[in-house]
């Protein structure tokens, strides 16, 4: 049957006016997802549709049509319940358009939105989302239903005995002492009222992530016994597992634990719980099952109900929102049949996955709130990713984000690398600290890339049952060291690019990290537009100055999202508008070889009193890296050219700058403009809270023009590790550089509106 057919469920012909019902169909504000598709062409077939929540409406009405005029109907549905929807079969290759309406508790309608045009290209990549019946259909009816279906346990006994043998032994004598030393089960303790976030954040801190791990601590032991009961058929497991989830069922589901009052706390009840209902399931008499069939249905309203409530498909941006859906997915998976909303729960946890899921990302597999907020948030997903498999043969690594989601690990940590390069906790992570999540990520999208990476950093896919199951998928998959791929890259929806001298070993490494990002400096991911990093050997060296003490501490709000910050610019000591989405950069211009790497960004717009800032970056490598900032400003305005370093102060012999730490040594000439004043500190003019000091030195540059000007570029010369760079440059429009190079000569055009670099193996 030709793809391009009708497929119209319900009343299409409905004419009826909704009353009291109007579209808004203002433009998407800071926060929002958008009108999508609209314009451009899709990465996958069907797209996911998204349009801004109608207040009062009972459901919606999309169609898609080969034709503006809709006389050509490729798609239709009414009754949806979000104002999201991904139909449930492929397009044909071809430009097509697509309008909604809002329906009334009587099933009126409202007039159709305007309609707005996309493009399916043939090389889209066919994901549609199957039917709701077709997905109870593929679901199993009997547990276990989370991760393995009934049939699956043989195969995983067997491996079980073989190949996973030290594994399970791990996790039986892990069962054991739970049996002999359960958790502690009584409720977790709400604030005392002299506790508050504000005013005691130590205490407060204490109190809330507490609750989370004593939550963890009886859930996660409860669903550890009922993964071992399902591989040894031993039912004391089984029973272990039925006393902890009966424990939970005492608790006040509106206290502590509830999801308004601590997500942290009640996210982990969501979906560890329901991994042991679903595998302890036949240890439970029906009084339990009735007990903890109460206590989750009451836990999933609060999740659902909060995540309707801040219209998540419509403003996905919520960082604890981006993983509660798919823990609410969880649950109703494991409580379909016996919670009446489950299956709402679940058509609203497939609806966020195929329309609006991942927000932080590009096609290109970048990921806009840095390394730390990935490995947390995909581990995470994994959850997800391997459950969706297992219950209903879906497989999100043919997504275009997920078949290249861990080369953004590869490329932001190359192997021994001890930084995780831009965003919020990211100079945390090191290439070990993500070594699980690539094992992960390899056994389940069979990549051997990424497999290679995940043996060079040590990790496996990790401990307990979680680590049992993903191994589970990585039986025949080889490894591959990645001398076939280009050593830097760039991924441009994030606005983030890394360029590596190698990308093999940390430690012969010369890295430099950008960021221009489409998506602002919003939540995580607030660093400034423009702004760069150096890392040496795997090491910070230049860098994103402060360290979190806690999220919207006046450190954390004075200092680390302000471009103060950041080694970028000030216009009249001013930076970007600070953590918002409207603080946007881009990504211009990138080109990688061998030799030399070229990226350029434009951050004018992020500032409110700067009408340009076009930053060029060309590293020679391993070498040199050459910067060439041009700025235009609507007055006269002063310039300060930021640098910020670890460990040690630079040492200024005029606008020659010498820094050397751990990383290796780095020379720094600001060539233009002369006449800098120069000047550094190592304090912060907010500095962090005392309950959590900066455990290392930080140093702060300020290099100032030496008056004001409308227009003002600046050229910087960073050699690293003694390397011998001979330079001769020009002032003008082109300015030119010519450098001198261990490996021959370089010719650079910077002018106002391009560059042209010219070296060996680069043209």
């Amino acid at each position: 049957m030709n793809q391009r057919r009708l497929l119209c469920v319900s009343f299409c012909c409905l004419t009826l006016t909704a009353a009291g019902l109007e579209l808004d169909e203002s433009p998407a504000a800071a926060g929002e997802w958008g009108y999508r598709p609209e314009g451009a062409a899709v990465a996958v077939n069907p797209p996911g549709f998204s349009w801004r929540p109608v207040k009062g409406a009972l459901g919606y009405v999309l169609q898609v049509a080969a034709d503006a005029d809709f006389k050509r109907l490729a798609y239709s549905r009414e009754g949806l319940r979000f104002s999201a929807h991904c139909p449930p079969m492929p397009f044909d290759a071809g430009t097509y358009y697509w309008r909604y309406a809002a329906t009334d508790a009587e099933g009126a309608r409202t007039a159709w939105s305007r309609v707005r045009p996309f493009v399916v290209d043939a090389d889209a990549v066919a994901f549609p989302l199957p039917e709701h019946e077709e997905l109870v259909r593929r679901m199993p009816d009997d547990h276990p239903r989370l991760f393995f279906r009934p049939q699956d346990v043989p195969r995983l006994r067997e491996l079980a005995q073989d190949v996973l043998a030290d594994r399970y032994k791990d996790l039986v004598a892990h069962a054991d002492k739970i049996l002999a030393s359960p958790p502690d089960t009584t409720e977790p303790p709400k604030y005392p009222k002299e506790v508050s976030r504000a005013k005691t954040p130590a205490a407060w801190r204490k109190i809330w992530w507490g609750n989370r791990r004593r939550v963890v601590a009886v859930a996660d032991a409860a669903a550890n016994l009922g993964f071992v009961y399902r591989l040894s058929g031993d039912e004391k497991y089984a029973y272990g597992a039925r006393d902890l989830l009966v424990a939970m069922t005492a608790w006040d589901v509106d206290g502590s634990t509830n999801y308004r009052y601590n997500d942290e706390a009640a996210m982990p009840a969501l979906y560890m719980t329901s991994r042991a209902y679903s595998w302890a399931y036949p240890a439970l008499s029906a009084e339990d099952r009735a007990a903890v069939v109460k206590m989750m249905r009451a836990r999933g309203t609060q999740a659902y109900d909060s995540l309707r409530r801040r219209h998540h498909l419509w403003r996905p941006y919520s960082s604890h929102h981006n993983r509660s859906w798919h823990f609410l997915g969880e649950l109703a998976i494991a409580f379909y049949g016996d919670i009446p909303e489950a299956a709402q729960w679940l058509d609203y946890a497939m609806t966020v996955f195929y329309t609006a899921y991942p927000v932080w990302s590009d096609s290109d597999g970048g990921w806009h709130e840095g390394a730390a907020y990935w490995n947390s948030y995909m581990g995470r997903f994994m959850y997800w990713a391997y459950v969706a498999r297992s219950a209903f043969d879906i497989d999100a690594f043919q997504r275009p984000f997920f078949s290249r989601v861990g080369y953004y690990g590869m490329y932001v940590m190359p192997p021994g690398a001890r930084t995780g390069g831009f965003a919020d906790q990211a100079i945390l992570v090191k290439s070990s600290s993500i070594a699980r999540l690539m094992a992960v990520f390899a056994n389940g999208a069979r990549n051997p890339h990424w497999k290679w990476y995940a043996d060079q950093c040590g990790g496996g896919t990790g401990s307990g049952y979680l680590g049992f199951l993903y191994a589970a998928h990585a039986v025949g998959l080889e490894a591959k060291t990645p001398t076939d791929l280009p050593t830097s890259v760039c991924f441009r929806g994030v606005g983030i690019a890394v360029l590596n001298s190698s990308l093999v070993d940390a430690a012969h490494n010369v890295q430099v990290h950008f960021k221009s990002s489409p998506m602002g400096q919003q939540s995580h991911g607030y660093n400034a537009n423009n702004a760069f990093l150096l890392t040496l050997g795997g090491h910070r060296a230049f860098i994103r100055s402060g360290k979190r003490d806690l999220y919207g501490s006046p450190h954390h709000r004075h200092w680390m999202f302000e471009t103060k910050s950041d080694n970028a610019i000030l216009v009249n000591g001013k930076g970007q508008r600070p953590h918002t989405s409207t603080s946007c950069g881009r990504i211009v211009a990138f080109e990688t070889s061998p030799t030399v790497d070229v990226v350029a960004g434009e951050a004018g717009d992020a500032y409110d009193n700067l009408d340009r800032w076009t930053r060029r970056i060309v590293f020679f490598k391993p070498h040199a890296v050459l910067i060439h900032d041009v700025l235009d400003a609507p007055e006269p305005s002063t310039f300060e050219w930021l640098l910020h370093a670890i460990e040690h102060p630079f040492s200024i012999e005029g606008q020659t700058l010498t820094w050397a730490g751990t990383a290796g040594k780095a020379v720094v000439r600001l060539l233009e403009p002369a006449g800098l004043a120069i000047s550094q500190t190592d304090q912060f003019e907010t500095p962090p809270g005392d309950f959590n000091k900066i455990p290392w030195a930080e140093w702060h540059l300020t290099a100032q023009a030496p008056e004001k000007a409308t227009h003002r570029e600046f050229l910087t010369l960073i050699t690293v590790n003694d390397a011998n760079v001979g330079v001769d440059h020009e002032a003008g429009d082109p300015m030119t550089v010519e450098l001198t190079l261990p490996d021959g000569e370089a010719q650079i055009e910077f002018g106002r509106d391009g560059f042209h670099v010219r070296a060996p193996g680069f043209e």
